[in-house]
């Protein structure tokens, strides 16, 4: 748990990275040291619950975008766990920071899944 824990941190540290060098658009930045610590588990909680309800509700839109419409509810989920943590994001830093969290968690929880 520590692991998945500690590699949300590092994913989403690189993304605010990544997005600072971007335009200000794509801004997303905390005011302290614990809002990205602090922001993996909220993101996982907001995405079990709140995630679960939007997908459920949202299913035929999905079905018409051929689940296009997936990417609004991580960008969704993402602004709402942001929120929570005292994130100060623009109106695109959501749907491009989901993205990027995601491509950039993804082959770690992979490979520590194999490992597991």
């Amino acid at each position: 748990m520590f692991k998945k824990w500690l590699i949300g941190v590092i994913a989403i540290l690189i993304t605010v990275w990544v997005l600072k060098q971007l335009p200000t658009v794509f801004n997303l930045e905390w005011k302290s040291l614990w809002g990205p610590i602090v922001f993996v588990p909220v993101l996982a909680i907001s995405n079990a619950v709140i995630g679960t309800v939007l997908r459920l509700f949202s299913a035929p839109i999905s079905c018409l975008t051929l689940g296009l419409f997936g990417f609004v509810i991580n960008a969704i989920v993402f602004w709402i766990a942001g929120a929570i943590t005292g994130a100060q994001m623009h109106f695109l830093a959501p749907v491009v920071g989901s993205v990027l969290y995601t491509v950039i968690s993804a082959p770690f929880a992979s490979a520590l899944k194999e490992k597991e």
